[in-house]
């Protein structure tokens, strides 16, 4: 006879078993995808292929969904192989648009970039989490503005320019935008349509890759800030690019009022580290003991013994995979620290194990 795995040894983890809104979430589901009590779930409306390593993704989220500000991004988390993934992605769309819409780049051994390139279509379902980010305007918009973007980084710039033209904005913009090569531009159909809407922009596009007649080419540089802005000190500046785009930025802009996500990984130097032996994790919420060698981080090492916790960024940004440290050490892969014995919350994504631990997991 087939008895019930009965695997709860704590009265609040059979009540956790039984919450409504769970049972609730399952039958809503299985009337329409879209439906939940808790989760913001969102209805793939379109796929628009931009350039061909990138796609627009165009979303109707369900009730639950609490709007953003132009300039900010979301979590968006899909199942891929039975793994629940979260990614951060900035929104293209305006506020005020119909549906919203993220803008996804390929990029380099990226697991969900690379996932949803090749497999989201329309009539899919997505869950979302709340928008964040201060990438944003302030209240009194600056009469005059200078947007860096690099690559990918031109999406949450398109969404404040959006913001601009619905606003009737009346000062001076300047839009520089580096890419690879004139097929490479993203979003460049709604750039120019905006372009064609307004007196105020300039979009002056820079190839590093593939030179073009008629085009700028190279890097971000000293003499062509100057050249398209002979004002910096009384310019507002967003930039949103690479890494190395965004520092060489930093160290021309200095003195200049410039707002920008800077999205770093971790200190490779710190991350390479061989140790001899293991240590002991124990996860108290599932009652498992696994041994790491503390050469990774954390969710490095978990995920490659078949254990997946909830992550986003992967690199310290989002918080997604915060959890209690209720003892043992860990070191702080994004500055070296290493941390105290007793009980705090870490980041598993950045956090490697430096001694026995018990994780709340």
């Amino acid at each position: 006879m087939k008895t019930f795995p009965f695997i709860y040894n704590e009265p609040k983890e059979f009540l956790k078993f039984l919450q409504p809104k769970d049972w609730a979430n399952f039958f809503l589901g299985e009337i329409n995808p879209r439906f939940s009590v808790t989760a913001t779930k969102a209805k793939v409306m379109d796929v628009i292929e931009e350039t061909n390593d990138t796609k627009s993704i165009v979303l109707k989220p369900n009730w639950l969904w609490k709007g953003f500000q132009s300039g900010q991004h979301l979590p968006v988390t899909v199942e891929i192989a039975g793994r629940r993934i979260t990614r951060f992605y900035s929104l293209s769309s305006h506020p005020s648009d119909k549906y919203l819409q993220i803008t996804v780049k390929r990029q380099k051994g990226g697991l969900v970039s690379n996932f949803i390139n090749q497999n989201i279509k329309k009539g899919d379902i997505l869950e979302l989490g709340d928008a964040s980010g201060d990438f944003v305007f302030p209240k009194d918009v600056p009469k005059q503005l200078l947007f860096l973007a690099g690559g990918s980084g031109i999406t949450p710039i398109h969404s404040l320019l959006k913001d601009l033209e619905k606003s009737k904005y009346d000062g001076k913009v300047t839009l520089l935008y580096f890419v690879r090569s004139y097929e490479d531009i993203i979003l460049k159909s709604s750039l120019e349509k905006i372009k064609s809407n307004v007196k105020w922009l300039e979009i002056v596009y820079v190839f590093s890759d593939v030179p073009q007649e008629g085009y700028e080419s190279g890097f971000l540089t000293k003499e062509i800030l100057e050249k398209y802005n002979k004002d910096l000190k009384s310019t507002s500046v967003y930039v949103c690019g690479p890494s190395p785009m965004q520092t060489k930025a930093l160290s021309l802009l200095d003195g200049v009022d410039v707002k920008s996500e800077l999205f770093l990984l971790p200190n490779q130097n710190v991350n390479q580290v061989k140790k001899e032996g293991t240590v002991d994790v124990f996860l108290t919420l599932s009652h498992k003991t696994i041994q790491v060698k503390g050469e990774k981080s954390l969710l490095e090492e978990l995920e490659e013994q078949g254990i997946y916790p909830q992550s986003g960024c992967r690199m310290g940004i989002c918080h997604t995979c915060v959890c209690k440290k209720q003892t043992g050490s860990v070191t702080d892969l994004s500055n070296g620290e290493v941390s105290e014995l007793g009980e705090e919350n870490i980041q598993i994504c950045v956090a490697r194990a430096e001694s026995n631990l018990e994780l709340e997991l």
